[in-house]
């Protein structure tokens, strides 16, 4: 029997689906991890057939060793900040469906603009932000209002949106005290030809339209999107905090210029036998332009049941197909219904010591089913998106039921922190 190894940086809610459509294509599904403590093992061994344990699972010549003798099949995460290490693993192992180097790529948020303007997409104008005496001219290159974010971050982690040159000079500040504090691995390891993502950050101009997410599945060089979403209620920070499939007023032509965008851009990039998430903002100067790619995985938290239940397609065991090179899933049918997915963030920094009142949001009639990402022990704060409590519905009639729906979630759902 075929052996696929799932690799698990931190907490992740995703190892047990990757596992289940691992075993539903009839293969062994083992866990490589670094050191567990009981409990984790306990929750973690009903889910896959067996562990691998290594000291860091960032370690590419580390982990690839820990394989090599057991004839690894596929070797598979879901993890954002260690997609580009497994795929060099999969390369050393010789079992790669998509070159490491396509993913170490889509890491570089500037990278990937320099990539899509040379495949001649549409893209903010953008620029690197290595030293605050700098601030005046990238303002004049960019323009204002622009975003300031690390060049290699996930999850909206220390996104800052600036009006001014003094706004832009403290959003820099504000980066380079902070991120050096993120316990995310990414942000201290130098990307390829030496830029430091604690001290170099991105500036974009600020787009003007909605925000759509698109996931696409790339097979043999054909791009497959799956749907659109939109995002309608997202925060001053940039945080999402409600979806809906279909989207508010999107028309049949406008839904087919977003899939466009982030087909193309997958493929510029040079994606293939592998999965993307992609955002998408509707610009209303230069149209669909693509702001992220998120390479190698589907969309995070609970968006693939939203994705099932909006379109019958489980995005996860398709990107667990094509990672395996086994034939794609089988298909269902979407609700005719639009469907919605609510995301509740825990507000303030601590150590999670439980969660409460999901139960009672849970008992709300347009409620279909209620996701924990969060354990307990895991450390959580403001500086990024973190999809503690995830929420799926369906019964609203527009934007203001689906935002109700979201202040009512909101108030009923309590995190008790500890201090780290």
């Amino acid at each position: 029997m075929s052996t696929a190894f799932l690799v698990r940086e931190t907490h992740g809610h995703w190892i047990g689906d990757y596992a289940a459509a691992v075993r539903a294509s009839g293969w062994r599904a083992e866990l490589v991890t670094e050191p567990l403590d009981d409990a984790e093992r306990a929750a973690l061994g009903p889910l896959v057939d067996g562990f691998v344990v290594v000291e860091d699972v960032r370690d590419v010549l580390a982990v690839t060793s820990a394989l090599r003798d057991r004839e690894p099949a596929a070797v598979l995460t879901a993890a954002e900040g260690i997609i580009a290490s497994t795929g060099q693993v999969a390369e050393l192992l010789g079992i790669a469906r998509c070159p490491a180097s396509v993913f170490t790529l889509a890491h570089n948020k500037f990278a990937v603009r320099e990539k899509l303007a040379e495949a001649g997409l549409p893209g903010p104008r953008a620029a690197l932000f290595a030293d605050p005496a700098e601030a005046a001219a990238i303002a004049e290159r960019v323009g204002l209002p622009a975003i300031v974010k690390p060049v290699n971050g996930a999850a909206s982690t220390l996104v800052r949106t600036v009006s001014t040159v003094d706004e832009l000079v403290a959003a820099h500040e504000v980066l380079a005290t902070r991120l050096p504090e993120n316990a995310d691995a990414r942000y201290h390891r130098p990307l390829p030809g030496g830029l430091e993502p604690l001290r170099v950050f991105l500036v974009e101009g600020l787009l003007d339209g909605p925000e759509y997410a698109v996931d696409v599945l790339v097979r043999d060089g054909a791009a497959e999107t799956v749907t659109v979403v939109g995002k309608p209620l997202i925060d001053e920070r940039k945080f999402e905090l409600g979806m809906v499939c279909p989207p508010f007023g999107l028309s049949p032509a406008r839904a087919a210029a977003i899939r466009a965008a982030a087909a193309d851009a997958v493929l510029a990039l040079g994606l293939d036998q592998t999965c993307a998430h992609v955002e998408v903002i509707d610009d209303a100067r230069l149209g669909p332009v693509v702001v992220e790619v998120n390479a190698g995985r589907p969309a995070g938290g609970a968006q693939p049941a939203l994705l099932k239940l909006a379109t019958g397609i489980d995005v996860t065991a398709e990107a667990v197909s094509l990672a395996l090179g086994t034939p794609p899933p089988a298909r269902g049918t979407g609700l005719p219904v639009p469907v919605g997915y609510l995301i509740v963030y825990a507000e303030g920094t601590g150590r999670l010591v439980r969660v409460e009142g999901t139960g009672d949001v849970a008992d709300l009639p347009e409620v279909l089913d209620v996701v924990t990402i969060v354990t307990p022990g895991q450390l959580l704060g403001d500086d990024q998106e973190i999809y503690a409590v995830n929420v799926l519905v369906a019964g609203f009639a527009d934007l203001d039921d689906l935002a109700a729906l979201h202040a009512e979630a909101t108030k009923l759902v309590r995190f008790e922190l500890e201090e780290a």
